[in-house]
Formats: C-alpha cells, structure tokens, sequence
C-alpha cells in the first residue's frame, strides 16, 4: 500500500497545474458562465427555483460521468454507456408492463441488470486481454440489439406518477429529486475515490498497471469492479431518463456517450488513467449542462451544441496534455528548469 501511495503522490506532484488549481478553474468558468447566461439570455435564470430546474435536463449525463470516471482513471474507456442505460430502462419496463412488477422493483433489477453488463466487459477485457475501447464498442451494439429486440414496435411507456417524480418532481416545488439523487452519488463516489483503499488501487492500475501487478494487486478484479460500477450508474441513469419522459426507447442513451466522456475529461480525469478528482467532474457536469441549456434556450440547435461539445472536448485533452506531462514534455522540461532555479538559488545561499 505504501508503494501505491508513493506513485500517487508522485503523480499529482508530476502536474504542473495541480489538480486543485484546475478545479477552481472550472470554478471561475462556471460563475462566468451562469452570470453572462443570467443577464444575457432572457428565461435563463428567472429565480433560484428555475435555475435548479434547468438541472434535470442534464443531471442524467452526470450519473452516467460518475461511473466513467471510475472506468477512465483505470486507463480504460466503456463505449457502452449508452447502450446500457438503453437496455437497462427496456428491462425495468418490460418487467413492469408485461409481469405486472412493482415499477421499483423492477428498476433495481435494471439497474443489477447494467451491472451484469458491466462485469461483462470487464471480463472480456480481463480474460480475453481485449482492448476497452474495441471491448465495449462491440458489446454497445450487441446490447442495442438486445434492447430493440426487447421493446418490439412499441415500447412501454405512461409509467406510474410516483415513478415520474424521479425525472421530473422536485422538493417543495424547488429542489429536484434529480440533483438530490445526483449529490448523494458525488458524495458516494468522491469519498470512495479519494478516502478508501479502492481508490487508490484504482489510480495505481491508471498510472502503471504493471507496478500495481507486481505489489500483489488482483487487478482484473479491480477493472471489473470498475466496469461493473460504471455499468450500473449508466443503467441507472437509463432508469432517471425513463422517469423524465415517462417512456423508454432502445436508442435513449445514445445521447450520453459523447457529453459524458467530454464531462469526465474536462474535470480534470486524464484520458491515460491515473489522475483525477470526482470534485472535477461535478463541476465539469455543471459546466457543461449549464453551456448546453444556455445555448438552447438562446436559440441555438442540437447540432450546434453537440459541435460545442465536440470542440470542448478536443481543447480539454489538449489543455491537459500540455499541463500534465503524458503526450508531451512540457511539464517535465518546466519541471527542470524550476529544479535547476532551486538550485542556483540554494548554492547562492550557502
């Protein structure tokens, strides 16, 4: 364990902005955001109330963003995101139209049934020594298929009221159930990631999967785990989609994959593995969800912001390259020249 934690340290020492300097960024940008938003888009922040509204059009992505990061800081990557929580829905539903299940009972079994999705591909990446990204774009479309196989020409739909409240109800008419469900899981996740053994074992597979199989690390255990996590919180977030709109379709996840990789690499999550905060990531949800839904209400279509997306994307990677060290040697050449000031300036002294 003391290995493990001397290669994490070492890692985030590695940075040349420190992980907490790039989340206050994302701090500043997102007051910025909301402040230009606010007086310059009508509609966009009539009260406190509307404001936190605007969060269940988007909080569904960042569910889908929590169990990634977990996927992502191990150096793999789950394509499957939006077929799960496409076929996780199906299940619940199904079950509930067609077996007269309790509509809750039936959405725990969707969300154990994207779990088993996910330990599927962790073991085929485990096992079968697949590629993660070859891995789950195969499984995407194996369970598309399933998902249009199970919901036929018409898929169920006009589910329970108390369901509903899930995707579209709110506290007092003023906190949706949405972000509170979301808050608790930032908690969960960023207390598992940031306190617990777990955590560290899964940065260490991120940062170098060899040192960690050499200090006795069960790791195709732990990046199963990671999957099985991921799937979970993506069939789950299929279960809050179904809620919002009160119907299911094979194809409702496939809006997640590319606003959720976007969210977890501009929080802060090095594409490589290794590196990371779910704090980042919250805000990158934030960040994000608010950009899209100001750039709607202002008139903008699904094309342009998906191009926003698209764009946020590639400059995240970038930014986090030249700042990090993995990809190029900026950081380390940086990184040289302050030890080689250090120590002029310590020979000066004596």
């Amino acid at each position: 364990m003391t290995t493990q934690l001397n290669v994490v340290t070492a890692r985030r020492a590695g940075s040349r902005l420190p992980l907490a300097g790039w989340e206050r960024a994302l701090i500043c940008l997102l007051i910025v955001e909301l402040l230009g938003f606010g007086f310059g888009i009508p509609g966009f922040f009539d009260s406190f109330g509307s404001l936190l509204g605007l969060t269940e059009n988007f909080l569904p992505f960042g569910i889908v963003a929590l169990g990634l990061s977990v996927v992502i800081l191990t150096g793999g990557i789950d394509l499957s995101v939006g077929a799960t929580a496409g076929l996780g829905a199906i299940v619940m539903a199904e079950l509930w139209q067609h077996f007269g299940m309790s509509i809750w009972a039936a959405a725990l079994i969707g969300i154990v049934m994207g779990a088993a999705l996910g330990w599927i591909n962790g073991l085929i990446i485990t096992r079968l020594n697949t590629e993660p990204l070859i891995a789950t774009l195969a499984t995407s479309f194996i369970f598309r298929s399933i998902g249009t196989a199970l919901s036929g020409e018409s898929p169920p739909s006009g589910f329970p009221d108390s369901f509903n409240a899930l995707g579209q109800g709110a506290i007092g008419g003023l906190i949706p159930y949405q972000l509170i469900l979301f808050a608790v899981l930032a908690v969960l996740f960023g207390l598992l990631m940031s306190r617990s053994a777990y955590g560290r074992k899964i940065v260490m597979i991120g940062y170098n999967i060899e040192a960690a199989r050499y200090s006795g690390m069960r790791v195709g255990r732990v990046v199963t785990s990671a999957y099985v996590i991921s799937g979970a919180m993506s069939a789950l977030a299929g279960i809050v989609l179904a809620s919002y709109y009160s119907a299911v379709r094979p194809d409702m996840g496939d809006i997640l994959l590319l606003t959720t990789i976007t969210t977890v690499v501009l929080g802060g999550i090095s594409i490589f593995g290794g590196e990371g905060s779910i704090a980042g990531v919250v805000l990158a949800v934030l960040l994000l969800g608010f950009l899209r839904q100001g750039m709607l209400i202002a008139g903008f279509s699904d094309m342009v912001t998906t191009m926003a997306t698209g764009a946020i994307l590639l400059a995240a990677i970038t930014i986090r390259n030249l700042l990090s060290g993995r990809g190029t040697g900026v950081a380390l050449l940086v990184q040289r020249i302050r030890f080689l000031g250090r120590s002029k300036t310590t020979e000066a002294t004596e």
